[in-house]
């Protein structure tokens, strides 16, 4: 069954799955985690296109069922977080919308 979430970022960000196994995007949070790595690809090559997925999961985020926030923090945010500084920390801010950034911040602390 292709989830709200699956189907969001396949169809925005297929670049991010292509040759991926079935495994790692079988499940929600197997594509986020994906996502986030994808994302953290973007942001180290200085993309034209790395605000794109903050808007999109922003998008997922504050349209999204219990379930997918927690997703979303759990994966998505924690990949992005596993290895920030202060200087990566003030570059994911600035990509962010305001709206999540509360939420990023919030995902460092409690981890």
């Amino acid at each position: 069954m292709e989830t709200r979430i699956h189907k969001t970022l396949c169809h925005w960000f297929p670049d991010a799955f292509q040759g991926k196994e079935e495994s790692v995007i079988s499940s929600d949070y197997g594509i986020l985690r994906q996502f986030a790595e994808y994302t953290k690809k973007l942001i180290s090559k200085k993309s034209e296109s790395q605000k794109e997925p903050f808007k999109i999961i922003h998008l997922l985020y504050s349209k999204g069922t219990l379930y997918e926030k927690n997703a979303i923090e759990n994966e998505f945010f924690n990949v992005l977080a596993s290895d920030e500084n202060v200087i990566s920390l003030k570059e994911h801010l600035e990509l962010m919308p305001e709206a999540l950034k509360e939420v990023y911040i919030k995902t460092i602390i409690d981890n």
